[in-house]
């Protein structure tokens, strides 16, 4: 065998194609030859590879042919570098002529890989698309297709392609990357680049010179997609003719060394998305072109967003708070002396009770431990708060406000000394009296926590510093997960949703940014007078969605007192985010305990929350009553009745009487337009340059923009930006498709002159005994519900016109209302019921499958479509049936897909901050402020236990007396007092579990277990010792992963022989014996949608291992009326919102018509 020394060389061709080279002479072998021959577009370009190998030997290129050319024919007198150079020179002329002319249409962003060395997590991506849309920048810009030097160190950056048999399948519907914006999707995608395998390297003794980059000349309009005829097939190209025999030896035989390279591992896969655009929008260009006062205030308001500093006056921060933001502390906090440890755990384990309270017990430690060491250092409550102050830097800053709540003196009213909108005076009336005007107070502050110190805090202590990693761990694991297979499994939390991949790929978010999340809603903090006022908190992303949303872990941002509403909510945010610009400008500087490393964060705000009416004070739009009323800005179009202002989103035009303005056709349901749209800041200008208030008012209506959004005046590359930040509220939702459905099955929607509430046959609830009944057995379900779920929905009929609230209607609604309206509601709106509620269960879980989000978005549009047509009925005095809600619903799934699961940005956590924070409040005569002051004083305790989690003395562990069973399952008592031995069935079920020679020995039982999602389950066992009007029943559940559901008699661990184990002479099995309920209805089952699991109850008894539960679950008794009038007891399974829904085995397709589903039966 001869020495790899002295083996021949491979032999090599010249090849110019298109599709590899580009119209560039490269090297390749003489098997990727005949590929590439076969991969020629054109009849030309066949003709040319031909040429080029047949001259390869004698110049490096030929020129550009139009025909075989006449070898005899050629002037060999010309140098032979000047030949190459003109064939070079007219190569990649004709090569840009012949070039795919959907290159620079609609192309998709790649994020590059390079083979040989890992990925530089902070660099982004390397093509851009459109350049006029995303300008290039200096770190993540692509070279531009013009510059020779791109095609050079592109053929290290592209992979081999895979083999044809190792690729993936093609994308599915709903396969990540999502469809494209609008406009986008017209064009056909280019070629992947992945897909482009790289030449081999060039021979150095023969290899031509690299082109000059003044021999490229730059490249003509690509010529129509028409000219060029589709791609041959590989079987139609004819052989290459045979060369002359004077030109070229023919070709040998491949051999072992011309066959092309493996392909790369998978990690290596390009990642290819579609990033939605986000509006290029010039702030000074709007100052140059705003004309009506009221816009150049919030014009004012934006620039100084652009231009803040820490230093500004705004900003308030004393100079121990700006030195700590810009050189914070580089070692954990450690508490030396004893007395002022011991203030501070009792300041903190006081939470809920009095100043009073806390002095007292530290008098009375004084007196009874007077010789204890540090007891001289006992402090004060508010020397004891003046401590943690300054071991967080949290400071709280407040500035002036009109005693009416109409604006706060921030920004261009810095300087008023009275309300520009209702005159009041902005100082305190009786104190400027009494001094004769020499001291001037002000009559009404409002408070702002900066935000830059609760996040330094959150990285002093290294357990907790590793927490604020999980965003950027969990980006990678998601990254290579799409390298791998090119496609998102699942959708788990926001980092796997396109906007925040975006932003990652393109080197917004880098791995030590902190990316936030900003939450608005207003409160009533007493039910029986007018006391509103609005709140702000920052949720911390960085962190796992298991952390994230805990009090421990909410930020406050700030606090708006009322009892009014504020006229100009923008001058109260303004200082709030006028610390993010600030901070984004400079970077927040922080020390991480965990990697005892320093660096500097950029702040990214990646979404704005609210409900309805607060989100118009992020957006800066009409809210829903608008023409183009969507919270997430679609360009879909309202329509609206005759002589009426309010708009509607109906997708059915009105076939009655259609005014003009609302008579554009029917839209597709399935069509819908993605939010977001793309001619934001086009219309933005438009409504800011509007020379009048009347052609102002046009515009808005036009656009559905009044004002330019505060949040514009963050920093481009540190936001999301408006109209991509908003996002959809699964929270208020729930509640207004609830006020929606049971207004039209009472009856009590507004009815039109020309309609006739007779003729609603859907209004089953106007009969006030059905209305009575169906409270009534609302309320009796209440005992079958798990206290897990939280509340309980109450009876309806008695208490829907005063509390019920918003999680009662979720549980009522998407989770009783299915079993309780079979055989009530008629059966087509039943089953359009269905739809939706299985549609917003899925949507409702933590975790969404890609197969999960094809079911919701095919029964959520297919709900919205009948919806229109079984109750608006394509009439126009019907049109207010169609509320935003339900257009909301049929965005859910594309936001999805862009945004992470819409539980992760819901109200619920600010829903929940109010509350707890409302309970604080123990001065009735000052509210606001004592609101205000428990908000600060929640952001400095929070600060405090992430600087030192020792200090958190809460209950950790298991409880005493429980058994750890490994994998999140805990056996918790009750217990047995004395072993005891079964009989009759269940020691004849139990010694078939434990198999044959196995003795069945005494045991104890138990009666709660805890699951690894942290539900408690009973036990019969117990639970029978209690009245029924004293429990609710919690001792159903889910088992062994194939959807089956029963009741648990008690749990045991059963004394085994470990016949495996030599160490061991016997082992503990954890088992459950339950009796089952039997297979859900399979009739019901479909036509339900999944919602409606109905079963009966059967005396057979299992045992299972305690580690097969999934779940807890509701089983609720029900008497189910068939359409025979046969009534039969049973049982519906109801599911909690949030958790992973049940798969059940009874198959269905939600893809079926009607007519479809009537033949299959």
């Amino acid at each position: 065998m001869a020495s790899p020394d002295h083996e021949p060389p491979r032999r090599q061709y010249d090849c110019v194609c298109l599709k590899y080279g580009s119209g560039k002479p490269h090297k390749i072998s003489h098997t990727a030859w005949y590929q590439h021959l076969a991969s020629a577009c054109t009849e030309e370009e066949r003709q040319r590879i031909q040429t080029a190998r047949l001259l390869g030997d004698r110049i490096a290129s030929p020129p550009p042919l139009t025909k075989p050319s006449s070898i005899p024919d050629r002037d060999y007198s010309v140098p032979p570098s000047v030949r190459r150079a003109e064939a070079r020179r007219g190569l990649a002329k004709r090569a840009r002529e012949n070039h795919d002319p959907n290159e620079y249409v609609g192309r998709r962003k790649c994020a590059r890989v390079r083979v040989q060395q890992p990925i530089d997590s902070e660099a982004g991506p390397s093509n851009y698309g459109d350049q006029a849309a995303n300008p290039p920048r200096s770190r993540t810009a692509r070279q531009d297709d013009d510059d020779p030097s791109h095609f050079d160190n592109q053929e290290h950056d592209v992979p081999p392609p895979p083999d044809e048999h190792d690729a993936p399948p093609p994308p599915e519907e709903y396969d990540i990357p999502p469809p494209p914006p609008p406009g986008e999707h017209d064009a056909p995608p280019p070629p992947e680049e992945h897909d482009i395998p790289p030449p081999p390297p060039p021979n150095e003794d023969n290899a031509p010179p690299p082109p000059e980059e003044h021999d490229v000349p730059p490249p003509p309009p690509p010529p129509d997609e028409h000219d060029a005829p589709p791609p041959p097939d590989e079987h139609d190209v004819p052989p290459p003719p045979p060369p002359d025999e004077h030109d070229v030896p023919p070709p040998p035989p491949p051999d072992e060394h011309d066959v092309p390279p493996p392909p790369p591992p998978p990690e290596n896969r390009r990642i290819t998305y579609q990033r939605r655009t986000r509006p290029q929008i010039n702030i000074q260009h709007l100052r140059e072109c705003d004309a009506i006062p009221k816009l150049k205030e919030t014009v004012a308001f934006v620039f100084a967003l652009s231009t803040a500093t820490l230093a500004d006056p705004v900003a308030k921060l004393s100079p121990q708070a700006l030195e700590r933001l810009r050189d914070p502390p580089r070692r954990p906090l450690f508490i030396d002396n004893a007395g002022h440890r011991h203030s501070i755990s009792t300041y903190l384990a006081m939470e809920h009770s009095s100043e009073d309270a806390y002095e007292k017990i530290c008098r009375s430690t004084a007196r009874n431990f007077s010789g204890a060491p540090g007891i001289e250092d006992l402090l004060s409550f508010h020397k004891v708060e003046n401590l943690i102050e300054g071991m967080t830097g949290v400071e709280k800053v407040q500035h002036d406000m009109c005693p009416n709540s109409c604006l706060a003196f921030t920004g261009p009213y810095s300087d008023d000394v009275q309300c520009p909108l209702c005159g009041v005076s902005r100082w305190n009336q009786e104190r400027l009296q009494c001094t004769n005007g020499r001291s001037r107070v002000p009559a009404k502050q409002f408070t702002t926590i900066p935000l830059g110190p609760q996040l330094q805090a959150l990285y002093r202590d290294p357990d907790q510093a590793r927490q604020m990693h999980y965003l950027y761990e969990r980006t990678q694991q998601i990254l290579a997960e799409l390298r791998r297979t090119g496609s998102i499994s699942s959708v788990d939390d926001i980092a796997a949703g396109w906007d925040y991949l975006g932003a990652v790929l393109d080197g917004d978010i880098k791995k030590d940014d902190i990316v936030l999340m900003v939450s608005l809603d207003g409160a009533q903090l007493y039910e029986s007078k007018q006391s509103d006022c609005w709140i702000y908190i920052w949720i911390i992303l960085n962190l796992s969605p298991d952390k994230r949303y805990k009090k421990v872990h909410v930020c406050p941002g700030g606090f708006i007192p009322g009892p009014n509403k504020p006229k100009n909510i923008d001058s109260f945010l303004f200082v709030g985010l006028h610390h993010i610009a600030a901070l984004q400008r400079e970077g927040l500087r922080i020390w991480d305990a965990s990697e005892d490393r320093a660096f500097k964060s950029d702040l990214y705000l990646l979404f704005t929350t609210a409900d309805g009416p607060g989100l118009v004070c992020w957006d800066g739009m009409v809210g829903h009553s608008g023409r183009k009323g969507c919270r997430v800005y679609c360009p879909m179009q309202g329509r609206r009745k005759n002589q009426g202002t309010h708009y509607y989103p109906a997708l059915l035009k009105p076939l009655d009487n259609c005014v003009p303005g609302s008579d554009h056709p029917d839209i597709n349901v399935f069509q819908l337009p993605l939010g977001g749209s793309g001619d934001y800041a086009d219309n933005l200008m438009r409504v800011v340059s509007a020379p009048s208030q009347r052609q102002w008012e046009i515009h808005r209506t036009e656009t559905g923009i009044t004002k330019p959004p505060l949040i514009l005046g963050l920093e481009p590359s540190r936001s999301l930006g408006v109209p991509l930040c908003m996002t959809t509220d699964l929270m208020h939702l729930a509640g207004n498709l609830s006020d929606l459905l049971i207004s039209l099955w009472h009856g009590n929607m507004e009815c039109g002159r020309t309609d006739d509430k007779n003729s609603w046959d859907w209004a089953v609830f106007h009969d006030e005994d059905t209305w009575t009944a169906h409270g009534k057995a609302i309320e009796n379900a209440g005992m079958f519900i798990p206290g897990s779920f939280d509340r309980k929905p109450r009876n309806i009929a008695d208490k829907i016109n005063t509390d019920y609230k918003t999680w009662e209607f979720h549980l009522y609604i998407f989770g009783l209302a299915p079993a309780l309206l079979y055989g009530v509601l008629p059966e087509r709106y039943w089953i359009n019921f269905c739809k939706l509620v299985r549609g917003i269960q899925i949507m409702s879980q933590h975790v969404i499958s890609k197969q999960d989000l094809k079911h919701a978005y095919v029964l959520l549009c297919s709900w919205g479509r009948e919806f229109e047509l079984i109750y608006y009925q394509c009439r126009q005095d019907r049109l207010h049936f169609v509320r935003p809600c339900v257009h909301q619903v049929l965005h859910l799934v594309t936001e999805t897909m862009h945004k992470g699961p819409p539980i992760c940005y819901a109200q619920w956590t600010m829903e929940r901050t109010i509350g707890n924070l409302g309970q604080e409040i123990r001065q009735p005569s000052k509210p606001y402020e004592n609101l205000a002051e428990e908000g600060v004083r929640r952001s400095r305790v929070n600060a405090l236990l992430a600087i030192m989690p020792e200090l958190d003395d809460g209950i950790k562990g298991n409880p005493m007396g429980s058994v750890d069973l490994g994998d999140g399952y805990v056996l918790l008592r009750k217990r047995d007092k004395r072993p005891w031995l079964p009989t009759g069935e269940e020691a004849r079920v139990i010694s078939e579990f434990m198999g044959q020679g196995q003795p069945l020995e005494r045991f104890k039982r138990w009666a709660r277990l805890r699951l690894p999602n942290g539900q408690i389950t009973r036990s019969l066992w117990r639970e029978r010792l209690k009245a029924t009007i004293q429990i609710r029943i919690s001792r159903n559940f889910t088992y062994n992963g194939r959807e089956r559901f029963g009741e648990v008699q008690y749990y045991a661990r059963l004394a085994m022989d470990a016949r495996d184990d030599v160490d061991e002479a016997w082992k503990f099995e954890d088992v459950a014996v339950i009796r089952t309920y039997s297979l859900p209805d399979d009739s019901l089952l479909k036509s339900s949608s999944h919602t409606l699991v109905s079963s009966t109850f059967s005396d057979e008894l299992v045992v299972v291992q305690i580690k097969s539960i999934k779940s807890m679950v509701g089983i609720i008794l029900h008497h189910l009326k068939r359409p025979s009038g046969i009534i039969e007891d049973r049982f519906f399974v109801m599911e909690k919102p949030g958790l992973d829904i049940s798969k059940l085995g009874i198959p269905y397709s939600v893809y079926q018509d009607e007519d479809d589903q009537d033949e299959d039966e």
